[in-house]
């Protein structure tokens, strides 16, 4: 009996994971018998099934001080379930990468882990679930996170792995993930009969798009076109040979990121960059919304560099400046914008020059009294046809401080409420007043989750407050970029 117990308490400390990649699958553990007597022998600490992480994310091991176990069980496993602005998804991965003591009372919680593993994958990080998995002990005792493991696995093309993490699972066999892996792995292995069995019962739950590629891998009936949805439709879909491109566009964003080809090359930025200003314009004005933009700006990124750095004479600098913010390079922003002078240029007038100068603000990470007192201004002369007043909204939340005139003008601003419940922005408020870093970002992703464009901007404005006075500065400054860049392009 004694034994027994010894073996119950060494056993989820002692069992590694599945390792990544080539690594074997680890053998069974010995048990030492007790200690001899007069040996001092340690008690074991409590497992924490958060303290795995990926590669240094910039995050405190103290992020889930103080933090609500029950606020982490209800919004942790929403995150990356809808689309997410690019600032909100930064900041999700780096929240579920980072290795860190769990909050209080979720460190064994096998289900919220798995959750944690899958919302990576669904964020297009498998390098960071590998991380976490490879360093996550007694793999085989949870059904969640021995699935978000398969799912990496098989993401990754080592169908083996996948097969064994299948077969060494041992709680909820039954469930309808591990019968229909199992089906493939049988098929894989040549044990027809028994493949045929599983998918037999795998085909009680429904599933058009699975039944019709496992039934073809299996020989009876036609595999139509590919399915990229999740790692297991790609394994099939690799087997059976199909063409995965035009299955590209709707895959998982794993998949997405592990399979989409390059862009062709952009013609603005072949030959000599300081000649290439024409088409690099026409390039940036074809794009539309923030994400076409954003990707377009780091295509030409190099040929705006070298127009900045040749201070040379633009047709539309004010566009090539927020294109430079967009593709990272501040100093080619701010050096084109040095170059401008009076409140006109080619292309923009006085308002334009003012939103320009708060997106260099605060994508430097600070912004001056001047600064924001001329958003304000324009906002209220604008106040009718521009964006002026929600940046100086989003500034101000920044931390910019404004002159006693100013404070009056953006007091009087009518600028629309966001979709948040008054209760949840006040509870990301109270969240980053007491300093609880996690907390405060979930609640602030959670006001953040409504589509790829993100929150309103009354919204973000109380995003990027909260996140500054949290101490989570990067996240802050990526909302109020983002939300800035936002608004100047259409």
């Amino acid at each position: 009996m004694v034994r027994k117990v010894v073996a119950a308490l060494a056993l989820p400390l002692l069992t590694a994971g599945l390792a990544h990649a080539q690594a074997p699958t680890p053998g069974p553990v010995e048990v030492q018998p007790l200690a001899p007597a007069g040996m001092q022998v340690q008690s074991l600490s409590a497992l924490d099934l958060f303290s795995a992480g990926s590669a240094n994310t910039g995050l405190p091991a103290d992020l889930w001080r103080g933090t609500s176990a029950p606020l982490v069980r209800d919004i942790l496993p929403t995150l990356g379930a809808k689309p997410m602005s690019p600032a909100a998804a930064g900041l999700a991965k780096r929240l579920l990468a980072t290795g860190a003591a769990a909050p209080e009372g979720a460190g064994d919680d096998a289900e919220l882990a798995g959750a944690r593993v899958k919302g990576l994958l669904a964020l297009g990080d498998v390098d960071a679930a590998h991380a976490i998995i490879d360093r996550t002990p007694n793999l085989s005792a949870s059904a969640t996170l021995s699935q978000a493991a398969a799912e990496a696995a098989l993401i990754d093309g080592d169908d083996d792995k996948a097969c064994r993490i299948g077969e060494a699972v041992t709680v909820d066999r039954a469930n309808i993930y591990w019968v229909r892996l199992r089906a493939f792995c049988q098929a894989r292995a040549g044990e027809t009969d028994a493949a045929q069995l599983s998918f037999t019962l795998a085909n009680q739950t429904r599933d058009p798009t699975y039944a019709r590629l496992m039934g073809a891998a299996l020989g009876t009936g036609e595999p139509g076109a590919a399915s990229l949805r999740n790692g297991l439709d790609y394994a099939l879909s690799r087997q059976l040979k199909l063409p995965l491109d035009a299955a590209v566009a709707g895959a998982a964003p794993a998949l997405k990121a592990k399979l989409a080809a390059p862009p062709p090359p952009n013609p603005a930025i072949v030959g000599d960059y300081t000649e290439a200003e024409a088409s690099t314009l026409a390039f940036l004005r074809k794009a539309k919304g923030l994400a076409e933009f954003t990707a377009a700006a780091k295509d030409v990124a190099p040929a705006i560099a070298a127009q900045a750095q040749a201070k040379a004479v633009l047709q539309d600098p004010v566009l090539f400046a927020r294109a430079a913010v967009a593709a990272g390079d501040l100093a080619s922003a701010q050096a084109i914008r040095a170059g401008l002078t009076g409140d006109t240029v080619p292309g923009a007038g006085p308002t334009d020059l003012a939103l320009l100068d708060a997106l260099i603000a605060a994508a430097g990470g600070k912004v001056d009294a001047p600064t924001l007192d001329r958003v304000v201004e324009r906002g209220r002369i604008d106040a009718a046809k521009s964006n002026a007043q929600p940046a100086a909204l989003i500034l101000a939340a920044f931390g910019g401080a404004m002159g006693p005139e100013a404070r009056a003008e953006f007091a009087g601003f009518a600028t629309p409420r966001g979709a948040a419940l008054p209760a949840r922005l006040t509870a990301l408020d109270a969240a980053a007043e007491a300093g609880l870093k996690g907390e405060a970002a979930l609640l602030a992703l959670s006001v953040a989750d409504v589509g790829a464009a993100g929150p309103a901007p009354a919204d973000r404005a109380r995003i990027v407050q909260a996140l500054r006075r949290a101490g989570l500065e990067t996240d802050a400054r990526a909302f109020a970029v983002e939300g800035l860049l936002l608004l100047q392009v259409k």
